[in-house]
């Protein structure tokens, strides 16, 4: 089966994890530290707080801007669920705006036409790994005194040409799931230039508490001097992340090439994602193709039978079964049209050409 993504994970990750093992602190500690401040350093940003998940980065980042009960998020219904469950996790409403139907991302345009009294944030997201208009963003939440919280969680090495993603200075959250660019296993951060916001952050990681355990105190103390969450990660997944971080420029270059092939072999049969000026670099952390007509599903089948793995990236929030419930008046054309017709294809860090030739040559025997 060649899978729908497969990360580069070899020796020197194994290394850095059986370091940690070996050193007898297995939770959040030192390593954890030294990751933060390679991925500021990265980011060129001054705050790094390194946290489970993607989706306890968006929680905490709106506690952190004390968004909760009765206030609303903008933010696109064409997204990964994580990015609307966060806003109903703190009690807060999501309030779903449509995509762009070239670029897939929202815009600050269709996100204006939401805005109320209620609104305390936008919550744009970096579909794929492409950068949202940052500009058009800072000064739409500028103008109406709202915090910009963007979900990166795809877009870890992706450029606007004003600077790589996260370095904005707003609040921006990133993933290291499995099948991202950069890969701890599992994991997460925020980046940002408010020292108040990381403080909380950090803050609610950790149920409350700043300090970890201090060997050099007698016994562990336990002061909760605010409220908090078990956000944290540990040390064993922030080593490897390291080891991962080393390589990002390789990855970045080996995704931009597969996906470059794709689009040459492909261009006459799909449409892809478009990509505006402003994008300096991609992080092509999924491919997708739009199926023609009513043909997805004969297509996905077709690959499965090939032994070939695909997903639908995203099926629309407001139409899957629990979240409609919340959402029934919505009617969102683009992330409808989308909906239907979105496949994506196998990419990754360890995916190979040879692959790739084999998932295109699925791809047009299944048109036929």
């Amino acid at each position: 089966m060649i899978p729908w993504s497969k990360a580069d994970f070899g020796r020197a990750e194994k290394i850095a994890a059986r370091r940690v093992i070996n050193s007898g602190w297995l939770t959040q500690g030192k390593e954890t530290e030294k990751f933060e401040e390679e991925l500021a350093n990265y980011l060129g940003v001054k705050h790094v707080v390194l946290v489970s998940n993607g989706t306890s980065a968006l929680m905490a980042a709106l506690i952190a801007h004390n968004i909760g009960h009765s206030d609303e998020v903008i933010v696109p219904s064409f997204t990964f669920i994580a990015t609307i469950n966060s806003i109903i996790g703190v009690g807060a409403k999501p309030v779903l705006a449509d995509c762009d139907i070239k670029t897939w991302n929202l815009s600050p345009e269709e996100a204006q036409k939401y805005i109320s009294k209620k609104t305390k944030a936008i919550m744009p997201v970096d579909i794929a790994g492409m950068p949202i208009d940052m500009e058009g963003f800072r000064k739409l939440c500028k103008d109406y005194k709202l915090a910009l919280i963007e979900d990166c969680a795809e877009a870890m090495g992706a450029e606007h040409v004003g600077g790589k993603v996260g370095s904005f200075g707003h609040t921006s959250i990133f993933s290291f799931h499995w099948a991202k660019v950069v890969t701890s296993i599992e994991g997460g951060c925020v980046a940002i230039n408010d020292k108040k916001i990381a403080t909380t952050i950090r803050f609610t990681r950790n149920l409350g508490r700043t300090e970890l355990y201090n060997p050099k105190k007698h016994g562990a103390h336990y002061p909760f001097d605010a409220y908090g969450l078990n956000f944290r990660t540990n040390d064993v997944f922030s080593a490897i992340g390291r080891v991962q971080l080393s390589k990002i420029n390789r990855y970045l270059k080996h995704r931009k090439r597969l996906v470059n092939y794709y689009k040459k072999r492909l261009k006459s049969h799909f449409e892809f994602q478009e990509v505006p000026d402003y994008v300096r670099r991609h992080a092509n952390m999924f491919f997708a193709i739009l199926a023609p007509g009513n043909k997805r599903n004969k297509i996905m089948k077709s690959l499965f039978n090939a032994n070939i793995s695909s997903r639908i990236t995203f099926p629309p929030t407001h139409l899957n079964r629990w979240h409609r419930k919340l959402f029934q008046a919505s009617r969102l054309k683009n992330t409808e049209e989308l909906g239907k017709r979105i496949l994506s294809i196998p990419l990754g860090n360890k995916i190979t050409i040879s692959q790739i030739e084999t998932v295109i040559s699925a791809l047009k025997k299944a048109l036929k």
